[in-house]
């Protein structure tokens, strides 16, 4: 009985492994798109932390962001607006998922509210407070679905790499802010604030270079490079991390578009199986 059964327990583990290769090779389809250019940016920093990125914190994280919360948790002034960028940001990737009518989180009323009073498809200057949130709340959801939406939402590859990128960001923020508040502890009477932020040179980007498939290259310098003590030591490094970046990326590009132009071969998933390669 077991050698009867057999072949179709193989034709079954062939078909799961198949239908797993080809969501497999759609999500690096998805990956292609956002990675049409390198972008290399070169800083320092106060210090590096090694806190790994964990989706729901990093989500309740940036979710609360708002002028009252910046202001209740002592937020230095001068960086108020790129705080409420990145929550801006947050909510302008989640409407535009919701928006989109290819996705399984497509909410048609979304667009059909979008003249009205979700003007942060429409408005680019909208600020933040007049925009009415659709993010689900991960702090007093008002039911369980919003508990279980934003769960799901986490698992959406766009949005997930949208929120690392945030959340990268505003760690980089929140090191700046930290040095801001101890060097105007440092100061004696009052100082200029942009006396300040000039003293301050963690967290600027000082050089930065973006490479695009289509051959253009494009670099961009900080203008506090240039009177920095250790101006070529920096600009050393960044030419090491953009040829370094720029060979991954590459390396990374071929990757996908080789697994991709395999699938589309009929007989692949067949020939990759370990007990096809054997006629016995």
């Amino acid at each position: 009985m077991t050698e009867t059964t057999q072949p179709t327990k193989r034709k079954s583990v062939a078909s799961n492994l198949g239908q797993s290769f080809n969501e497999f090779v759609h999500s690096l389809g998805e990956v292609l798109i956002d990675i049409t250019a390198l972008e290399v940016n070169t800083m320092v920093v106060a210090q590096i932390t090694g806190e790994k990125f964990i989706a729901w914190q990093a989500y309740r994280d940036l979710y609360p962001i708002s002028k009252q919360y910046l202001e209740n948790n002592n937020v230095h002034e001068s960086l108020h607006e790129r705080y409420l960028d990145l929550r801006k940001n947050l909510e302008l990737e989640y409407t535009l998922i919701v928006s989109d009518p290819s996705s399984e989180f497509y909410e048609p009323k979304v667009l059909n509210r979008a003249g009205e009073d979700n003007h942060i498809l429409t408005d680019p200057e909208v600020e933040l407070d007049q925009i009415q949130t659709l993010l689900p709340d991960p702090f007093h959801p008002t039911n369980s679905d919003e508990i279980l939406k934003a769960k799901a939402i986490l698992s959406n590859g766009r949005f997930l790499r949208s929120l690392r990128k945030l959340s990268e960001l505003k760690s980089a923020l929140d090191n700046r802010n930290k040095a801001l508040h101890k060097k105007q502890d440092e100061q004696i009477g009052n100082v200029d604030l942009e006396v300040i932020q000039k003293a301050v040179k963690t967290d600027i980007i000082y050089a930065q270079t973006v490479v695009q498939l289509d051959g253009d290259v494009i670099n961009r310098y900080s203008q506090e490079i240039f009177d920095h003590p250790h101006r070529d030591m920096i600009l050393e490094i960044h030419r090491s991390g953009v040829s370094a970046g720029e060979k991954q990326w590459r390396g990374l590009l071929q990757f996908i578009i080789g697994l991709v132009q395999a699938s589309l071969r009929q007989p692949f998933v067949q020939n990759v199986l370990p007990w096809n390669s054997s006629k016995n």
